[in-house]
């Protein structure tokens, strides 16, 4: 039920900093200087003194040699391959730190789509390059069950290190510590540390994994009768003991979670709090939200302390996404003269007297950096991964069809644009030919698309931007990039208004007259909107949300959606309809009051990027119409207000598609988005 290990297979000390047979070691200097620990004390009564290092990431999202494939061109600020160089400058000031991730790293991009192809028998690429970093211990998040288990264990048994999770059963038993789990619950990770006066001391890492419940929701057509999940804060409170009985030192928790905006019990996504205020759990890595902490902002939680990095008055970290950064937890640990002599590991006799804890940007440090360094740093990890990454590239840019029509998501979530077009298209066609001769086949058929890339936490690089030309199977997953099935639900009319009200929650309550009024909340998690084909809507946003960002009804009176109508013709509340969405989004549409489960008429309809990949090949060309007769959504005329947005780099040069709002450029905002004003 556990696992055991020392050093990380594949780690290589001559490795992690620019040596003499390297570029030059002053850029990495330059960058270790952030990671200096503490002072030492000194005296002869003084308690015996030990300094610990714990390094982290979290949701990479397969996000290897800093290459966008999707958008074909290089990344800066992100991808393992930069992050190489923090993790070097910090083990070259403590060789014996602990590498650790947090979940979310075999999917994400071509990668790993290449690498969950059946029958694949060659090393997963992400786990070639963990294993050529040195990762001492993983934890399992959502997105590696989006390819089915047998992907998964497979990827997992190339692993040099552990990879664990204490909710995710094989088997339930009568208590969280009987339960059959599906990899370890915890790793053991032992180390020699000198400590301040020079003597070594035998010292136990215990490393705890949590994994979000919802995956049986998420990913219900791979886990269903397969899997159960425990809830997060049961299995932390009964594990976490464990593994000091184990003879953990020090207990970290790699808990898949965020942090909750406020103070209050919130739900699995930002339940970090909650798991650092356990009694045994020593620190806590977040992630999941894609968020960085610690950060200057001030929060409304009083145990959050988002300036020292602690939760619950423990030491915490949420390193963003994508290797923007990398987690430094700097620890001091005292032990009084005598006390543990002669006993193995995991007294339980250090304790935490001093912690300094960073989220260091990826993009800050590398940027000091000569390029030669930078990729001394990533070697061995680029040789890891070499033939997958040329493969990748040799799949990607497969032509598959052309366009004739610009595809891109600048102003995707104000405006109607031919990607979502393409995307619900692809959807609707596929859908209508599996239910052609059924009972569902003469209804009236809706799809939802989302602007996935679009800007938000991704940055002002983060849109699909295809030109007219050639599309080519990258630009499958440029729209849609994630390995989610084609699902189809039987809805009525008034099932259809709230999932559409709940997507309006991305906008803020805009009042008439006012100027320059922001549009979009920042709280509303990207991914949860979607623009809605096949029917006609208008949007009142002088109306408050019915919603708020967790999609949970706050105002049961409130409704922005004023007309909804298919070709013309008003719906009527109990007017059947199927719903086009995916396995993801499914879970959601079912929580509703109807749609009852029986009325789900297709659960795994084909992976989305092969519905789509179909569809272009069918037509072999995409031109403007690509959006007939999908209907039309829109905001209502709100005389003198204006809203801003922000949008990315090619927004300039694609304001015809917001022409009707006489749109003015306002300058770039500090993250680097272009900021317009719209007249609503």
């Amino acid at each position: 039920m556990t696992a055991t290990t020392r050093r990380g297979a594949g780690y290589h000390p001559e490795r992690s900093a620019a040596g003499a047979d390297g570029p030059s070691a002053g850029g990495v200097a330059e960058a270790a200087a952030a990671f200096r620990a503490p002072p030492s004390r000194k005296g002869g009564d003084a308690p015996v003194e030990l300094s610990l290092r714990i390094l982290a990431t979290s949701d990479l999202h397969a996000n290897v040699l800093s290459y966008d494939y999707a958008g074909n061109r290089k990344l800066f600020g992100q991808g393992m391959a930069q992050t190489a160089s923090l993790i070097a400058a910090a083990r070259a000031e403590a060789p014996e730190a602990f590498l650790l991730d947090n979940g979310d790293f075999l999917q994400g991009s071509a990668l790993a789509d290449m690498a969950a192809r059946e029958g694949r028998k060659r090393l997963h690429p992400v786990i070639g390059a963990m294993n050529a970093l040195g990762y001492d211990a993983a934890s399992l998040g959502n997105h590696e069950f989006n390819f089915g288990l047998p992907v998964l264990m497979a990827a997992l048994a190339g692993a040099r290190f552990p990879v664990v999770s204490a909710n995710v059963l094989l088997q339930r038993g009568d208590g969280p510590l009987q339960d059959r789990t599906l990899v370890p619950p915890y790793a053991l990770i032992d180390r020699v540390l000198t400590d301040s006066r020079g003597g070594q001391h035998r010292f136990r890492l215990g490393v705890l994994g949590l994994t979000p419940p919802e995956i049986l929701q998420w990913d219900s057509a791979h886990l269903a009768g397969r899997v159960e999940v425990r809830p997060m804060l049961e299995a932390a409170r009964a594990w976490a003991p464990e593994l000091r009985r184990a003879g953990a030192d020090l207990v970290v928790c790699l808990a898949h979670t965020g942090i909750a905006e406020g103070a209050g019990l919130p739900d699995s996504s930002g339940l970090a709090t909650e798991v650092a205020g356990l009694e045994q759990v020593d620190v806590v890595v977040a992630g999941h939200s894609h968020l960085v902490f610690p950060h200057r902002s001030p929060h409304d939680d009083p145990r959050v302390d988002p300036a020292e990095g602690r939760l619950a008055g423990k030491p915490a970290v949420q390193p963003g996404f994508s290797g923007s950064h990398l987690g430094v937890v700097d620890l001091v640990l005292h032990r009084t003269p005598g006390e543990g002599a002669g006993k193995g590991p995991g007294v339980g006799a250090w304790r935490v007297a001093q912690t300094r804890v960073q989220a260091l940007s990826v993009s800050e440090v590398v940027a000091g950096l000569p390029p030669q360094a930078i990729r001394h740093n990533a070697a061995a990890l680029r040789e890891a991964v070499d033939g997958d990454h040329r493969a990748a590239l040799a799949w990607t840019r497969k032509t598959i069809g052309s366009t004739g029509v610009a595809m891109a998501t600048w102003f995707a979530q104000v405006a109607e644009t031919p990607a979502l077009h393409l995307v619900s298209a692809a959807k609707i066609d596929h859908v209508r030919r599996a239910l052609a001769g059924g009972p569902h086949a003469g209804l009236p058929v809706v799809a939802t698309a989302v602007p996935y890339r679009c800007g938000g936490r991704g940055g002002p690089l983060n849109y699909t931007d295809i030109a007219p030309g050639p599309i080519s199977v990258r630009h499958l997953f440029d729209l849609y990039p994630f390995p989610n099935t084609v699902a189809a639900l039987r809805v009525t009319a008034a099932d259809l208004a709230e999932q559409i009200e709940r997507s309006l929650a991305l906008y803020n309550w805009i009042r008439p007259g006012r100027r320059d009024q922001p549009l979009i909340d920042p709280a509303f998690p990207g991914h949860a909107f979607a623009t809605f084909h096949g029917v006609d809507y208008l949007v009142d946003l002088s109306r408050p949300a019915r919603f708020d960002c967790r999609g949970a009804l706050i105002r049961p009176e409130a409704r922005r959606v004023v007309r909804m109508s298919v070709q013309g013709q008003p719906l009527a509340p109990d007017q059947p309809l199927i719903l086009v969405s995916s396995n993801f989004r499914v879970s959601s549409i079912l929580g509703l009051p109807r749609p009852a489960p029986g009325d789900l008429v297709l659960e795994r309809g084909g992976l989305m990027t092969d519905v789509l990949r179909r569809f272009i090949l069918q037509r072999g060309h995409v031109d403007a119409g690509i959006g007939a007769g999908l209907g039309h959504w829109g905001f209502a005329p709100l005389p003198g207000a204006s809203v801003l947005i922000d949008s990315g780099v090619g927004a300039p040069a694609a304001l015809d598609n917001v022409a009707r709002f006489r749109p003015d450029f306002l300058g770039l905002s500090e993250e680097g988005f272009h900021r317009f004003r719209l007249h609503l």
